[in-house]
């Protein structure tokens, strides 16, 4: 089925019209009512400028020339005072969610590669407080084998709840993550 040519053109051109005329009208009142025109001003204005005067940077926002805001809260000025605060302040909120996975199956594509599928459960979370927990035990059990703070630690898996739990550890108790 065609479509334009199964209607009568008049028709679609009326149509068309209709539509045109509706689109006009109900623009310029959302134009003038969402303040459309200042938030264009807002997007034009200058936003950042180099500290260093020189284009190639770097740029520092406006409202921060001087220093860089540094804190969200006072006394939050680091990766584990963050997680922190965060697990004080929403602990029975969701922090990460994990699935199971369900099934893997290999899809052959079009052009001869295979494509591996997987089926996926839904999200089993865990909290800010069980996530800082964890990673509290985790970190204690390093230093319980004598991992020194400003010692390297290496982290290998793939992207996963454990990994962020590990890194967590790490940003508590000093050792850097690599």
């Amino acid at each position: 089925m065609k479509l334009k040519e199964d209607i009568n053109p008049l028709f679609l051109q009326v149509f068309r019209s209709v539509v045109w005329v509706y689109s006009v009208l109900t623009f310029l009142p959302w134009y003038f009512f969402s303040g459309a025109g200042t938030n264009l001003e807002r997007a034009r204005r200058i936003k950042a400028r180099s500290i260093s005067g020189h284009p190639a940077g770097p740029y520092r926002a406006n409202n921060s020339q001087e220093k860089l805001v540094a804190l969200v809260q006072p006394g939050v000025d680091t990766l584990d005072k963050m997680f922190e605060y965060a697990a004080m302040r929403f602990p029975y909120r969701d922090c990460l969610g994990t699935r199971e996975v369900l099934s893997e199956e290999d899809e052959l594509q079009p052009n001869g590669k295979v494509f591996k599928k997987v089926i996926l459960g839904n999200y089993n979370w865990l909290s800010y407080e069980e996530v800082y927990h964890a990673a509290k035990c985790f970190g204690s059990g390093l230093a319980a084998l004598n991992q020194k703070p400003h010692h390297n630690i290496a982290i290998f898996c793939e992207t996963r709840a454990e990994w962020v739990i590990a890194a967590q550890a790490c940003f508590m108790y000093n050792f850097p993550s690599k």
